[in-house]
């Protein structure tokens, strides 16, 4: 879970990133990229919520 992540933060996106994304890399690797997600809330509480 990650709170303020952009299209262009994970390496596999953006290979110039200066964030490394290990996790979300190997699952692009893999096969799987995520590019369209939507949340149900308008402010970021539910993320924010357990930290």
């Amino acid at each position: 879970m990650a709170d303020d992540v952009g299209i262009g933060d994970p390496e596999c996106y953006n290979p110039g990133s200066k964030i490394p994304t290990p996790n979300i890399d190997a699952i692009a690797a893999a096969g799987i990229r995520f590019t369209d997600a939507h949340s149900p809330s308008a402010v970021c509480s539910p993320i924010s919520y357990g930290a």
